[in-house]
């Protein structure tokens, strides 16, 4: 059994594996004020017995959260703490002008992709971001798009209108609007389906050759269906990406 953390700018994800399958999973709020104090007192309460975790793993793109999480783990589970990108470098081709630039969670996710499929892939991830990594078909990661995420986009309209209202991001039956809140809704919804669908046929055209589409992060299921496009969820890419990492690294290391 292993503890996999994917630290995210708006989520943290806690996740307890079984032999590569994901047997429980916890969210909470990333807070960059928490104290490792805190997390240690969350972790108790989730986890009663950890006897049976070998180790944990790591994946962060908010360094001031990564350090208490970590302590925390340690000073609870006194068992090893590997971060990846620090203690474990991610084993993946990378053909961008700046390494150092790509996020692990996109690294991990494209390693997890290709690991899964062996195919050029286009791995959306609906985060605080909408990425869209490129896996091409020499299984490399050959660069992405990042466009706003969605709630951020409903939270920026929220906040920059006065008169526009907080909503959810839901699928409306219709496009046109008759409300506001429908308005709003069908704006954010039918339009990230285009902005996909754009993206996806530009990328392919640029390519020149097809790709499978993963959808991962929590708005994937809302999207999935309405893409007309062929797609695979994948809603534990990232984690699943996090502890091959982990493994690739323990398999270099017996090598040795």
């Amino acid at each position: 059994m292993y503890l996999v953390v994917d630290i995210g700018n708006t989520n943290i994800v806690f996740a307890l594996l079984d032999k590569s399958l994901v047997e429980k999973k916890w969210r909470i709020s990333t807070d960059i004020k928490r104290t490792s104090d805190e997390y240690f007192i969350w972790l108790s309460t989730i986890i009663k017995d950890v006897s049976n975790i070998k180790a944990v793993i790591i994946g962060s793109v908010v360094p001031e959260a990564t350090e208490e999480i970590k302590k925390s783990c340690y000073n609870y589970l006194k068992k090893k703490v590997y971060v990846i990108n620090e203690d474990i470098k991610i084993n993946f081709p990378i053909k961008v002008e700046n390494k150092k630039e790509v996020g692990t969670d996109r690294l991990v996710n494209s390693l997890a992709a290709w690991s899964l499929y062996k195919e050029a892939t286009i791995i959306i991830d609906f985060g605080t971001a909408t990425t869209f990594d490129v896996v091409d078909k020499s299984g490399a990661y050959v660069g992405g798009i990042i466009c706003p995420g969605i709630n951020l986009s409903l939270q920026t309209l929220h906040s920059a209108a006065a008169r526009l209202p907080r909503i959810a991001v839901i699928k409306p039956k219709q496009v046109i609007g008759k409300s506001t809140v429908q308005a709003m809704s069908s704006g954010i919804y039918f339009g990230y389906i285009g902005l996909i669908n754009h993206i996806i046929n530009l990328t392919t055209l640029e390519l020149k050759y097809k790709t499978k589409i993963i959808l991962t992060g929590g708005l994937a299921d809302l999207f999935s269906e309405n893409l007309g496009i062929n797609n695979v969820i994948r809603k534990n890419l990232t984690i699943e990406g996090l502890y091959l990492a982990y493994k690739q690294h323990k398999v270099n290391e017996s090598d040795k």
